[in-house]
């Protein structure tokens, strides 16, 4: 089998262009909520305490929590929580806004 050879200016072309990597099995992006459009949603019953939402995260990787963020994921909320363990990794834990479920942990 040969190949065929390919102009100089195209093959510069192709390989100058890059393509976009989709991953298919990847969730849909997150997007995160400024304090007031958070307040709203707490206040509204649409996704539960960040308290609580801090003990569900802390009970799924031990450490101190150092950030909380509450954000969209397509339709629905998932409060995205930092943990900092003992041994100084981190974790990131990733729960669904109303129930507390545990998504995933980084």
């Amino acid at each position: 089998m040969s190949m065929m050879p390919v102009e100089p200016v195209l093959a510069l072309a192709l390989m100058a262009t890059p393509l976009p990597i989709v991953r298919i099995d990847s969730p849909e992006p997150i997007s995160c909520l400024s304090a007031d459009e958070m307040r709203d949603a707490v206040a509204e019953g649409r996704v539960m305490q960040p308290a609580q939402a801090s003990l569900h995260a802390r009970h799924a990787a031990p450490g101190e929590v150092v950030r909380i963020r509450l954000c969209r994921q397509g339709e629905d909320y998932v409060y995205v929580v930092t943990t900092l363990k003992r041994d100084g990794r981190v974790a990131r834990v990733t729960l669904e806004g109303q129930s507390g479920k545990v998504a995933t942990i980084r």
